[in-house]
């Protein structure tokens, strides 16, 4: 299934609010090539999200973030593991946290998704500091490990220098054919998804009426400022 993917920098809008979801009908174009679910911040709408991702035609994304990890709602891994299972055979990706991925709670989780034909995103969230490219790198190492076939990196970046180590480690990473997502939060934010989109970040995260964190464009932005660099 991962043959499918093809290695270009799709956008993918978050949705995260009932009325995000209200947006998102058969009729209306979505500027956007992959739709997020935040199911942790959607418990409460969940049946709407279900309706939604199955009648829209736009691809879905599922997570239900853990709490460490920028989570809402205080889930605990239960509730998470019911979210994904209630929702995942009708997305096209599932992402969870790389942590989570490595307990003993997640085991069967790979496994899981890809009996779904879903692909597996494993993420590490950093929103305090960038912890360094030899940290991330291991990150990645993990996620691959634990069968996710697309490893992301979402981390905060005050400082150029870190921007260019997180742009030659998404270099390196595609050259091995792998596929990596990486963006950066914070004052180089937005400057870090269009440079990471063009360095090879396959997932490029905007939103559609409210960023949920520091440096997003609005996916629609976002998509016409990749074509155009």
């Amino acid at each position: 299934m991962i043959e499918e993917f093809p290695q270009v920098p799709h956008v993918v809008a978050t949705v995260t609010k009932p009325e995000d979801l209200a947006l998102l009908t058969p009729q209306e174009d979505v500027a956007a090539d992959i739709l997020e679910f935040r199911l942790d911040d959607l418990v409460d709408s969940l049946s709407q999200v279900k309706q939604t991702i199955e009648s829209v035609s736009t691809p879905a994304l599922v997570t239900a973030r853990c709490p460490e990890e920028g989570g809402t709602n205080d889930l605990s891994v239960e509730q998470r593991l019911d979210l994904y299972r209630s929702v995942m055979p009708a997305a096209k990706l599932v992402d969870t946290d790389i942590a989570s991925l490595t307990s003993d709670d997640f085991s069967g989780f790979a496994n899981e998704a890809k009996a779904a034909e879903t692909l597996l995103v494993g993420s590490y969230h950093n929103f305090t500091k960038f912890p360094g490219v030899d940290i991330l790198r291991r990150e990645t190492e993990k996620a691959y490990e634990c069968g996710a076939d697309i490893a992301k990196l979402a981390v905060f970046i005050d400082d150029i220098s870190d921007l260019f180590q997180l742009v030659e480690l998404v270099s390196e990473v595609r050259n091995a054919d792998l596929l990596i997502s990486a963006m950066g939060m914070g004052p180089y934010g937005k400057l870090s998804r269009l440079v990471l989109a063009k360095a090879g970040s396959c997932l490029n995260y905007g939103y559609l009426q409210t960023a949920n964190a520091p440096g997003q464009w609005p996916a629609a932005e976002l998509k016409r400022l990749i074509a155009e660099i």
